[in-house]
């Protein structure tokens, strides 16, 4: 089996692991780019599940220095697809891929060379001819002529294997059959037959199945259907057959399988258990098949218990507790559920008792825990890793692989018990550890995971349609665990040697997975299957031999009519008939033979290759194929056009800056006959294009476009004459229609605009990954020619270098308290030489970057930017202006004339020196508190300006209000105090609301820090010692009163502080006095108003003036009534008439108090524009005794409006008429004539009484 793959000047050949395939001119695979690694290591990880180890030609000729054997390329760029961590020896000199568990990666491995191992081989391209000379490909439809592909002769191929059924009992009054079903195709169509699977005498022998013989059995298609299941006779293995002329293959086979889940026990014993132990109870489960889930219940069913960090059900059945409580006394069952049906059954109640226990046990693992499931996983399956651990207290977990990586996609569950490892594969085998940890202990144990594998087919086996008298060798390879074992079949039988004729058994070998026929025959056709099986079951391959007689014959594939090949150029004319076995081949140019001499070679595969076209090598060549049953020829025409070239091209190299736009000239000619396109590579990778016009990288093409640029010679076809035009001029561009010629002159350029031209690569806003070589390709259908630019492009400066294992990175040295050196190396400068540089810095305080040193020049000595010429190493002196007792890193970066670039990697973690602090604390300030405290206040000082452990505050303060002081008196702060308040006694008598000037001094380890400038406070107030006088109210309506009083005298002895305000005591008078309300007066204000009371109720009130140490003695009280409600009648029968324009007339039918009201004083009638708020509302007053109606004016014309009246008296305004008037006064535009002028006195009234919309009109008419 030989699978290639095109990588650059190679092709990849995965060979059949022997190393006799070099025979086909193959070498051991030199990897000499990270693409070809790469497709390595993806086709290894697709196509070997066994995880082996693959040889390449790389070998060590000096330490640590490979070189490819195959191709002697040096391995210097492939040094990182070495695995990591590799072990130094002298003796392991050669390099193969090999799979690592604990990089979960495939990489190359140094090894002895002793070993035997597989191989990866590589053929040069220039071989592909000979490989394909080598090995004919045939496929099912050689040899016929079939119109519909559904047709093709072709033996049977299954597309769809049975699958194993399982019937269930419980349903059987439902459901009362079983079925399995394969699916083949081929043509003729196949049949199938059903054959059961037995032993007799321990050997294994399979009994078709004939529905005629039992009715239960139907055979419809590929389907067999079983009725009245019998879990006696039918349960077993089958396998499917099916059949037609050209062979015969066997299906895999499957399981019919009953379920069932039979009854629990009816009674169970109780259990207990030790508080603070823990405990396992079992399920005891019926007997089932297949696996049932498990739920416990607790008293009663379905009260599921909840698995929390201490309580967990596993899936052996089980209930655990990692420890008992007291709370777990309870009655508890275990219920099954079957997992492929809706079946379950409810075990019995026990109960479960909690003893008290002096102790707590010890931290240990529940027995066989840590455990897997399924115990033995399968390729494939998800597996569950459970861990669960008895002890005081409740412990943690945690799952880690030893000497490895926990496979991808593994998930974490339960409380961390539980390790999900989904669709294990052979490289998730290891020994996986739980580890359990509470605060009094740690433990760990582990499971050694293996898994087992069904044969699978890495190389399958593939149909071969052979020649008679060819040789067969057929290969087929399966990965399996254990490891698999070999049969072959032919025609679903065992292909026994043995039993075969002595001239057959002469030409046949077997040699496990590999079958040899030597010379084929017509008798050996059939269908052939490889048969690999384990203790797991079996996997099938199957393929077709079909061995043909044919004589040629090119009714498929005639050579081609005509083919076209440009001058100087290479060509190749194919000649590939139908024949078998191979024939011989004769080509013959105008009738006259042509052998393999000069420019011409005739390949073994029959093509005629020739080197250097020429037009005399134009003409008609036929091909004559013969072989021992006939011969066929084939003729066609080669036609020899003008090779295409360049007459427009890129210079050789162009410098460039980056956002700068750059375009890519490119054009040439051909013959006018043929159709150019062109595409662009970068350093030989293609660039594609979008559909959209003129974006990034866009190579446009060019289509029925050609141009020349002195000479031209273009053959026109027109009314069946040849003409021949010889053109000699300044030609630039020809455009050939079906029957005349187009010339486009040099200085008519109207073709294209500059920058979009065919072929041409516009690139704007040019980056560094812009650089490169460039490509253009100009491809006809007789040849592609290319031409290539180098680009280059300076930008600004890359980032300093930053390696971890050279001196090259960003350092910090000579560190202080506010110095440092900061170092550095150059990184690429990018064509124009650095000028300058730009330092940051940034502590563990803020993790803020601050700019500590910007466009620092090179002229900053000897201090500042010094440079070592040897190592390219920079260097600048970071001076005063770093924070002490911080933890800095730094990163720089540098300018060119270009700019700035991207900043350097993060330097190392230094910490500079401790200091003492260099600033004040912020926010000093002060005041409140107690009386006779005073208290100072202050910001604590931030971590990155404390500059050193252990900071402190020495707190001064002196008196400058009342009985001055000269001298601050101080106080050292203990750092328990570091809360940033301190509070000094003073004399609560006499000096309370005193002005203090108060200081605050930071020290630390290193010593103290400035001192900061006095700031004034007041020391706490004392309660105002005075009560406000002549305190009286009088009602405002009813339910406010206002209240006065005269003011306390604002002296220091009276206030005792800062005057904050009045409070208002009151209350009714039926009530107590201690169900009093206050209301807050703010200011010196000195009267207020109190709302929100009962109407005709009788109130106290005092008033007290108040500070922030409370309030002083109270007034004497003072009793006052509230008004009796307002009106509680709306006006009614509101109407609203026009006057004119602006003036409208309102009337209404007025109201009658009661004696729960004030008597009426007037009416209110409030007008506001539709559109704003009712609190904009103007107010119209009417006193009572007046007639009921008021007429309001200057509302505007044209406007919207909305009304409503109501009655008020001293309790205040009454209710609103209701709903709203909205009315529109009148817009005079539409009063006008069409003459334009006014009309005489009249008005107009439109109403509309749903929608309550007046429109007041005047309309004037001048006479």
């Amino acid at each position: 089996m030989i699978q290639l793959q095109i990588l650059g000047a190679v092709v990849m050949i995965h060979l059949a692991l022997e190393p006799e395939h070099l025979a086909y001119g193959a070498d051991l695979v030199s990897v000499s780019s990270k693409e070809e690694h790469g497709w390595l290591t993806r086709h290894l990880h697709e196509t070997d599940p066994m995880q082996r180890r693959w040889y390449t030609s790389a070998k060590q000729n000096t330490p640590n220095s490979f070189v490819n054997e195959g191709d002697a390329s040096p391995f210097t760029d492939m040094m990182e697809a070495l695995l990591p961590d590799q072990l130094a020896s002298p003796n392991l000199n050669y390099l193969a891929y090999t799979y690592s568990n604990l990089h979960t990666e495939w990489g190359l491995l140094k090894v002895d060379g002793e070993e035997e191992l597989q191989y990866i081989c590589e053929v040069p391209l220039n071989m592909v001819g000979w490989l394909q000379e080598t090995l004919v490909e045939r496929t099912s439809e050689f040899g016929v002529i079939v119109i519909d592909p559904k047709k093709v002769p072709h033996s049977p191929v299954f597309i769809k294997q049975p699958k194993s059924a399982m019937f269930d009992l419980v349903k059987r009054d439902l459901i009362n059959y079983v079925s399995i079903t394969c699916l083949a195709t081929g043509y003729p169509h196949p049949t199938y037959k059903w054959y059961k699977e037995d032993y007799e005498d321990n050997l294994l022998v399979s009994r078709e199945i004939d529905p005629l013989t039992d009715r239960r059995f139907t055979v419809s298609g590929g389907t067999l259907v079983i009725s009245e299941p019998n879990s006696i006779k039918d349960r077993g293995y089958y396998h499917c057959r099916a059949f037609n002329s050209f062979g015969s293959i066997t299906s895999q086979s499957v399981q019919i399988s009953f379920a069932y889940v039979a009854e629990f026990n009816l009674k169970r014993s109780p259990e207990q258990g030790n508080q603070f132990w823990g405990k396992a109870i079992f399920c005891d489960p019926p007997q089932h098949y297949p696996d049932v889930l498990y739920y416990w219940a607790r008293n009663y069913f379905p009260n599921l218990v909840e698995e929390d960090s201490r309580t967990m059900v596993s899936y052996d059945g089980n209930l655990y507790f990692s420890y008992l409580d007291f709370i777990d006394r309870g009655r508890y069952s275990c219920n099954v559920k079957s997992t492929v049906s809706g079946v379950g059954k409810n075990g019995p109640l026990f109960t479960l008792e909690v003893l008290p226990h002096p102790n707590y046990q010890q931290l240990k693992f529940a027995n066989n825990f840590p455990k897997a499931f399924p115990e033995s996983p399968i390729r494939g399956q998800d597996v569950r890793l459970e861990c669960i651990a008895f002890g005081y207290p409740v412990p943690s977990y945690k799952w880690f692989r030893r000497n490895g990586n926990l496979p991808r996609g593994a998930q974490l569950t339960n409380y961390d018990r539980v390790l999900t490892l989904p669709s294990v594969e052979p490289g998730d085998v290891g020994e996986y550890v739980c580890q359990a940890t509470n605060e009094k202990l740690s433990i760990e144990d582990s499971i050694n995971l293996s898994i087992q594998a069904k044969p699978s087919f890495t190389i399958p086996l593939h149909d071969q349609f052979m020649a008679e008298g060819e040789d067969l060798l057929w290969e087929c390879e399966a990965f399996g665990i254990p490891d698999v074992e070999y049969e072959w079949l032919r025609n679903s039988e065992p292909l026994n040697i043995e039993t075969m004729s002595p001239q057959d058994a002469e030409r046949y070998t077997i040699t496990t997975s590999v079958l040899q026929i030597m010379k084929v025959q017509a008798s050996d056709e059939a269908s052939y299957q490889c048969k690999a099986t384990n203790q797991l079951g079996s996997s099938y391959s199957a393929a077709q031999l079909r061995v043909f007689k044919l004589a040629p014959t090119f009714r498929k594939q005639p050579v081609e009519t005509e083919k076209y090949a440009a001058e100087g150029m290479n060509t190749t004319l194919e000649c590939n008939p139908e024949a078998a076995p191979l024939p011989e081949f004769v080509w013959r140019k105008n009738g006259i033979r042509i052998g393999s001499a000069g420019r011409t070679e005739i390949l073994r595969s029959g093509m005629l290759v020739i080197t250097s076209v020429t037009r005399e090598d134009a003409g008609n060549y036929t091909c004559t194929a013969t072989n021992a049953y006939g011969s066929a020829s084939s003729s066609g025409r080669l036609i020899v056009l003008i090779r295409p070239e360049f007459y427009r091209a890129p210079p050789e190299t162009i410098l460039t800056s980056v956002r700068e736009n750059v375009t890519l000239e490119c054009e040439a000619y051909t013959d006018p006959l043929l159709d150019m396109a062109y595409y662009w590579r970068q350093n030989g990778l293609r660039i594609h294009t979008d559909d959209d016009t003129y974006l990034r990288n866009l190579a446009y093409m060019q289509v029925n476009i050609v141009a020349n640029l002195a000479y031209m010679q273009v053959t026109v076809v027109a009314n069946l004459v040849y003409m021949q035009v010889t053109v000699v001029a300044n030609l630039v561009y020809m455009q050939v229609t079906s029957s005349f010629v187009v010339l486009t002159w040099p200085f008519i350029d109207i073709m294209l605009p500059q920058g979009y031209r065919p072929g041409y690569l516009r690139i704007p806003n040019v980056t560094l990954s812009d650089a490169g070589v460039y490509e253009c390709v100009a491809k006809t259908p007789v040849a592609t020619i290319a031409v290539e630019t180098i680009i280059t492009v300076h930008g600004p400066p890359g980032p300093p270098v930053t390696f971890s294992f050279v001196k090259g990175g960003v350092t910090a040295v000579d560190v202080t308290s506010t110095t440092a050196r900061i170092r550095w190396t150059d990184g690429a400068s990018n064509g124009r030489p650095i000028l300058m540089y730009s330092i940051q810095g940034r502590t563990q305080w803020t993790q803020q970057w601050v700019t500590v040193a910007h466009n620092v020049t090179a002229e900053v000595r000897p201090e500042g930017l010094i440079v070592d010429r040897r190592n390219n190493r920079r260097e600048h002196l970071l001076d005063s202006v770093l924070s002490p007792w911080a933890i800095y890193t730094f990163r720089v970066k540098a300018y060119n004339e270009l700019g700035y670039g991207e900043y350097s990697a993060l330097s190392p973690q230094v910490n500079t020196r401790t200091d003492i602090p260099f600033t004040v604390p912020r926010n000093i300030g002060g005041g409140g508190g107690k009386t006779g405290d005073l208290t100072i206040t202050w910001e604590p000082m931030h971590g990155e300006h404390q500059n050193a452990p252990n900071i402190r505050y020495r707190v001064f303060w002196r008196r400058v209000g009342r009985d001055p002081e000269l001298q601050f008196k101080k106080q050292d702060l203990p750092e328990r105090h570091n809360r940033g308040m301190f509070v000094v006694s003073v004399d609560p008598v006499k000096y309370f609301y005193t002005e203090y000037e108060v200081k605050i001094q930071a020290f630390n380890r290193e010593g103290a820090g400035p001192i900061s400038e006095p700031v004034v406070i007041f020391s706490a107030e004392d309660m105002p010692q005075a009560q406000p006088t002549e305190v009286a109210a009088y009602a405002h309506n009813a339910t406010a009163i206002n209240v006065t009083w005269v003011p306390i005298e604002p002296t220091r002895d009276n206030i005792r502080g800062k005057l904050i305000g009045y409070r208002i005591k009151y209350w009714r008078r039926s009530d107590d006095e201690s169900d009093n309300i206050i209301r807050l007066n703010l200011g010196a204000e000195n009267s207020a108003t109190i709302v929100g009371l009962i109407p005709n109720n009788f109130y106290w009130v005092r008033v007290m003036a108040y500070n922030s140490a409370g309030a002083g003695p109270e007034s004497e009280r003072f009793l006052e009534r509230t008004w009796r409600f307002p009106p509680l009648t709306p006006p009614n029968a509101v109407e609203v008439f026009p006057v004119n324009p602006s003036t409208i007339r309102v009337t209404w039918r007025g109201i009658t108090p009661s004696t729960s009201e004030e008597p009426l004083t007037g009416y209110k009638v409030k007008v506001w524009e539709s559109d704003q708020d009712f609190t904009k509302a103007n107010e119209t007053f009417l006193p009572i005794g007046n007639e009921l109606q008021v007429y309001i004016s200057d509302l505007t014309p044209g406007k919207t409006y909305k009304l409503r009246v109501m009655g008020f008296s001293r309790g205040g305004e009454g209710k609103m008429s209701s709903p709203p008037w909205e009315f529109q006064m009148g817009d005079p535009e539409l009063l006008r004539g069409r003459s334009g002028r006014t009309t005489g006195n009249a008005s107009v009234m439109l109403t509309a009484a749903l929608t309550l919309i007046l429109s007041a009109l005047l309309r004037r008419q001048d006479n």
